[in-house]
């Protein structure tokens, strides 16, 4: 009898757990399932290095890419620390220092379909995470 009162009481706990909202559930706050999309659409690239006095870049060299709509932003975790900019047809935006290993906004407010390019101050390659 005492081993079916304990399984009882336990499935009564899990039920009741069951019931409560998980923390994704019982956000109200947008923005983070909007950035855990967006980071999880994220793909893993390896910048192209520059020539003699020229940054490294991604995509190849006279390629753009387009802003895929899953973020709102334009995002990139690099695997080391370096100054990174977006370059659109018409300029070349800011530089931005990102981190190694977090998430750095480089382009803000970005458009569905804009093309666009990084480049990445100095000659090196570097490998990164793209989350747009």
């Amino acid at each position: 009898m005492r081993k079916f009162a304990r399984v009882g009481a336990a499935l009564a706990v899990a039920a009741a757990c069951a019931a409560l909202p998980t923390q994704a559930q019982a956000s109200t706050n947008p923005t983070t399932s909007t950035a855990a999309s967006c980071y999880g659409s994220a793909s893993y690239l390896n910048a192209y290095p520059g020539t003699a006095g020229t940054n490294a870049y991604w995509p190849s060299r006279g390629n753009y890419t387009s802003v895929q709509g899953y973020c709102n932003d334009i995002n990139v975790k690099l695997n080391s620390t370096r100054d990174v900019r977006v370059c659109t047809r018409n300029k070349c935006h800011a530089w931005h220092n990102a981190p190694a290993n977090q998430w750095t906004v480089v382009f803000r407010n970005s458009v569905v379909g804009a093309d666009y390019y990084l480049q990445f101050k100095g000659q090196s390659s570097v490998g990164f995470w793209l989350a747009d």
